[in-house]
């Protein structure tokens, strides 16, 4: 779908500045709008590469502005700074700690940890 539409979003949340981010699962991206619904970027495709998604379902940021994507189907988290460029990325696919088996969803607590 072309920037700016959605197939099947699932995870949405508001920066400080008032930014919408979604996480458009089947796209295999994330979206920023203004308040009003005006496109601002939108970063990711399709993949199992760094900085790219399969199937991203929730979507965060922490205390500095940081996007948090469960990138699903990758089994990972992935950290992006506001402008989409990618900062880390960890997780993978298993039963052990840290490793996840489809993680659909994350928040940041109090103490900035993420919890996913």
């Amino acid at each position: 779908a072309a920037h700016g539409q959605f197939n099947e979003p699932c995870g949405v949340c508001v920066n400080a500045a008032g930014l919408i981010i979604v996480a458009d699962t089947e796209n295999h991206r994330v979206q920023i709008f203004t308040r009003d619904g005006t496109l601002v970027r939108a970063f990711g495709s399709e993949g199992a590469a760094h900085g790219q998604f399969n199937e991203p379902c929730g979507v965060c940021v922490n205390a500095a502005g940081l996007i948090i994507v469960a990138d699903t189907e990758n089994h990972r988290v992935q950290i992006f700074t506001r402008d989409g460029t990618l900062v880390r990325a960890f997780g993978s696919e298993g039963a052990a700690h840290g490793q996840f088996n489809w993680p659909c969803s994350v928040c940041v607590d109090g103490d900035d940890n993420i919890v996913v």
